[in-house]
């Protein structure tokens, strides 16, 4: 896969001024050191952990995405690690609950490696105290730490209860901060509202400053039909299951995140393929089936099924055992847009439980570097002109963030051969000139899907006006399982694990199998891609080759 065109492959977060005034000694001493005596009440996260992960970490192996410490150690606070991004990821302890997974067995471990951190940082650490890894570390030891509560070492006790306590007030004093880092705030506010339920020190401002953080993000974080405005599915997992978290905490939970919750649901459901995870869209994984399953359950509500999410800007195809989710939707507004992907018109597609075609992904363990890579066109199974991107990058915010392109005539339509769907989006007409409309049907059955990709010319645009045809390439990102070789007359024939057999034919001048990377799942995997490539003209109005492409995948 080629890697993406950008100015930018940041490796860490911009330090914002409050930080350095944040780490000073006086603003230490405000975080105070009154402490509970011990925790009242444990959160109940609906998360599933990773068994496999969690006897990994219990040999001394640390994993953060495609990043490792070298040997076996026990306890990972080391001098140094491989990457800033992999420090911060340890600090969040977001890997707890995959250790607690092992159960009674990993409870005394636990123990030790939360008081060896309270030993080595508990006062204080530059990267570790930053308010959104120190709401992920909080909330955390609050759901899945209790044996380092009631079972650690009863001379580090009060030091761990101290720690976290401080840890709450951080929060509080840094929540205009955590405002701008939206799903930072979702898991800000749910750590605050467990540390009331805890029965902390100002316990009842801490749930009320907690509450109102949550408020604020059912308000403003959500289209009506329950996406999240970053339009990822694993974000949107992500918030639902910390929003749950906390409404089960609170005595009395407020309107809005009663009502909001089933909404959200909803949208999960429509995001899920047929092995039960998400597609991996807009900077996420496919996270993990099971708590998925877990968190639709706690939610409660009226299940209402639906097909397409207008808002959110995703379209779904689910016939008989084929499951298809199409991007239809723009870039998410530009404060949502920092993880954004350039991936419109790009479709992920599985057959009974067995994942076929995918966008290489992006787990949020990943490195900077990498999921930077992984926002480019060429990482999406969709069209790519002159392997640039189809949004712009807008880098005046902090951040490497993604706007546009526009998609128009977004249509959904049946009869009785089966369903269609189109859009089109205008994201290489200000460089090259071109439209591209994609259209995809999928039959009753839920054994044919086909495709039609047009490059189209306006036909009043008088610039940009190239002179020499512009390569393009569709690309089909298949999932690691999946094998493929090459047949006759434009042919590729792909066999799934489970037996399942399609065949891809196309008219494209060229058709290829080259090297790919999955990087949804728990672990990065090698994988194939399917090519389909030419050229296109310019001046083509997309109805006849070369500017039409059509494809058509096929079960044996």
């Amino acid at each position: 896969m080629n890697a993406p065109v950008s100015p930018t492959n940041r490796q860490t977060r911009p330090v914002a001024a409050n930080d350095h005034w944040r780490a000073n000694p006086f603003h230490r001493m405000r975080l105070g050191d009154a402490a509970p005596d011990r925790i009242a009440r444990w959160g109940n996260d609906p998360r599933v952990g990773d068994t496999e992960r969690g006897r990994e970490i219990g040999r001394g192996v640390w994993r953060i995405g495609a990043e490792r410490l070298q040997g076996e150690h026990l306890f990972p606070w080391l001098p140094s690690h491989p990457s800033r991004h992999f420090t911060a990821r340890l600090h969040s302890f977001s890997w707890l609950v995959d250790l607690a997974a092992v159960g009674p067995s990993a409870h005394s471990f636990i123990a030790q490696l939360i008081d060896a951190w309270v030993k080595e940082h508990g006062e204080w650490d530059d990267l570790a105290w930053d308010p959104e890894i120190t709401a992920e570390r909080l909330f955390a030891w609050l759901c899945w730490g209790r044996p380092a509560f009631e079972q650690g070492a009863p001379e580090q006790r009060a030091s761990l209860l101290r720690s976290s306590a401080r840890q709450a007030r951080l929060l509080l004093m840094a929540q205009s901060e955590l405002s701008e880092r939206h799903l930072g705030s979702i898991k800000a506010g749910a750590a605050l509202v467990l540390a009331g339920a805890a029965d902390f020190p100002e316990g009842e401002r801490f749930a009320e400053q907690g509450e109102e953080m949550l408020i604020e993000a059912c308000a403003k974080q959500f289209y009506p039909d329950g996406g999240h405005l970053s339009r990822s599915p694993e974000a949107l997992a992500e918030a639902l299951c910390d929003l749950t978290t906390a409404r089960d905490a609170l005595s009395d939970p407020p309107q809005i995140l009663s009502d909001t919750l089933p909404k959200l649901a909803n949208m999960l459901r429509m995001c899920r393929l047929g092995d039960g995870g998400l597609g991996c869209f807009q900077g996420g994984s496919e996270s993990s089936p099971a708590t998925i399953d877990a968190v639709l359950a706690r939610v409660g509500g009226d299940v209402r099924p639906f097909q397409f999410a207008n808002h959110t800007g995703f379209q779904r195809l689910d016939v008989g055992t084929m499951r298809a989710l199409f991007d239809v939707g723009t870039a998410p507004p530009l404060n949502y847009a920092d993880r954004a992907h350039a991936s419109a018109l790009a479709f992920e597609l599985s057959s009974e439980t067995e994942r076929l075609i995918v966008n290489i992904g992006a787990t949020r363990e990943l490195s900077p570097a990498a999921r930077m890579a992984a926002r480019a066109t060429n990482a999406h199974s969709t069209l790519v002109l002159a392997d640039a991107l189809s949004a712009n990058l807008d880098e005046r915010r902090g951040g490497a963030r993604l706007s546009g392109p526009q998609l128009d005539e977004v249509r959904r339509s049946s009869d009785e051969s089966g369903i269609t769907v189109q859009g089109r989006h205008d994201g290489y007409k200000e460089k090259f000139g071109l439209w591209h409309r994609r259209y995809i049907f999928v039959d009753h059955d839920g054994k044919n899907l086909r495709g039609i990709d047009e490059l189209i010319r306006p036909m009043r645009l008088k610039s940009p006006n190239p002179k020499k045809d512009i390569p393009y390439v569709l690309r089909f990102h298949l999932h690691p399982s999946v094998r493929v070789r090459l047949a006759e007359h434009q042919t590729a024939l792909l066999e799934t694990p489970g037996g399942q057999r399609w065949r891809l034919r196309t008219d494209a001048p060229n058709i290829a199998i080259e090297p790919s990377i999955y990087w949804g799942g728990k672990s990065p995997r090698e994988s194939h891609q399917i090519t389909l490539s030419g050229e296109a003209d310019p001046m083509g109005h997309g109805l006849s080759p070369p500017n039409r492409i059509r494809w058509a995948l096929a079960r044996n």
